[in-house]
């Protein structure tokens, strides 16, 4: 092996070694962010729900007029 291809395969297993080591440093972070999200997201369907019957109810009454 000459000193070229050498020289390159350290440069490719260094460049693979920081990237994976990022991608893995921030995998908690993405994590905890989809959590939140999936919060924040049944937190809306909680209120599309109560607005749903509360327009529901509105109509009844206003069909009782």
């Amino acid at each position: 092996m000459d000193k070229l291809t050498a020289v390159t395969l350290i440069m490719l297993t260094a460049f693979i070694a920081q990237a994976l080591t990022n991608y893995w440093r921030r995998r908690p972070a993405a994590t905890a962010e989809i959590n939140s999200l999936k919060e924040e997201n049944q937190a809306l369907k909680q209120r599309i729900a109560a607005l749903e019957a509360l327009v529901n109810e509105l109509k009844r009454e206003l069909g009782r007029l």
